[in-house]
């Protein structure tokens, strides 16, 4: 039976995903997933690592994780536990009274004990100030009676209205198959992961949105500002670095 390494490298391989590639879509360094493949766990940090990364690779790349980390399991060495020495000297342990953090309590509450008792030792009476009282104010001048001027009502331009609906960037993206899709938004990532079918996504920008990755084009149907884009691609290929502007939903 396969190990869990070769299982790994046939459903990439199967995928046609290069190493690059491969890298880009899982987040994990080449070194790391050749060595996965090649089953040579100890180039990686870890157990945890290892397992993690297993998960994740295994995922992405359609297989069952849980049957990946058990064979994994089966044929792993588990990390020495390291144990820690105990000194045979005894340690003296200070009073509690005698912490410096206590000390440094009881001093302060002294002090204060010694200021309230002083403040109340020096009795003494105290004069009273009178009661505030407001000063009057002033009667409201008088002013003639004037009937107010009509409004005329400001009837906005039809073109300004128009121009406000389509400020800024709204793509909606419909996916009729499982894809893989990274989004970055007016320069800063903002959607990123594989997405089954049937799936429905929402993204706004003001003045960019790019589809860095779109890992099965055929599966994916794109909406800009209301209008259908075309076709970006066939079913299971990969398109990278489409741009959508508000010029190109222009020229749509």
């Amino acid at each position: 039976m396969a190990g869990e390494g070769q299982l790994l490298q046939a459903a990439r391989e199967e995928k046609q995903w290069s190493y690059p590639y491969t890298e880009e879509i899982t987040k994990i360094r080449i070194r790391y997933i050749k060595a996965l493949e090649e089953e040579k766990y100890e180039i990686l940090p870890g157990t945890t690592y290892v397992k993690g990364y297993l998960r994740t690779y295994a995922k992405l790349l359609g297989l069952n994780p849980n049957e990946i980390i058990s064979l994994y399991n089966a044929t792993a060495k588990n990390d020495p536990i390291s144990i820690l020495a105990v000194p045979n000297a005894l340690v003296k342990v200070r009073p509690f009274w005698l912490r410096p953090a206590i000390i440094g309590s009881i001093a302060i509450l002294a002090i204060v004990l010694i200021v309230v008792v002083k403040a109340l030792s020096q009795g003494g009476t105290k004069t009273v100030d009178p009661p505030y009282e407001p000063a009057a104010l002033p009667s409201a001048p008088q002013t003639e009676n004037t009937t107010p001027a009509p409004v005329t009502p400001v009837v906005p331009d039809p073109s300004d209205v128009v121009a406000t609906t389509q400020d800024g960037l709204t793509m909606q993206l419909v996916f009729t198959q499982a894809c893989w899709v990274v989004v970055r938004v007016d320069g800063q990532p903002s959607l990123e992961g594989t997405f089954a079918a049937g799936t429905t996504k929402e993204v706004k920008g003001t003045n960019k949105i790019e589809l860095v990755t779109i890992g099965n084009a055929g599966g994916l149907s794109v909406t800009l500002n209301g209008k259908t884009l075309p076709s970006l691609g066939k079913a299971g290929e990969v398109v990278s670095n489409v741009v959508l502007t508000q010029e190109y939903w222009e020229q749509l």
